[in-house]
């Protein structure tokens, strides 16, 4: 492209900054290495757990007894989607707050 314009790429032009050049190189949040911040902190998934079960022990109680198959189904998929939750906030890693691992 230098040749069509008539110069060498490198002549003329201006310097670059040292905004640009963060700019081109990319946001980096983090130092390398570390581990991602989770989107949802661990006490929201424990809290939707919670309630989960909660609904599912409520409509339990609530329903005439014996349940039809469609309300245990419903109490049953409440259930396994609260364990799932469980499991995801067991899985995400933690915030250590005030503890350093250097």
């Amino acid at each position: 492209m230098g040749a069509l314009m008539g110069g060498k790429p490198k002549e003329g032009a201006a310097p670059v900054s040292a905004g640009v050049r963060s700019l081109m190189r990319g946001h980096q949040t983090s130092a390398p290495g570390a581990a991602p911040r989770p989107v949802l902190p661990r006490w929201y998934l424990l809290a939707g757990d919670v309630l989960l079960v909660a609904l599912a022990l409520l409509t339990i109680y609530k329903s005439p007894h014996p349940l039809s198959w469609p309300r245990g189904l419903f109490c049953a998929a409440l259930v396994m989607l609260a364990a799932g939750l469980a499991v995801l906030a067991l899985l995400t890693p933690g915030s250590n707050a005030g503890h350093r691992s250097e």
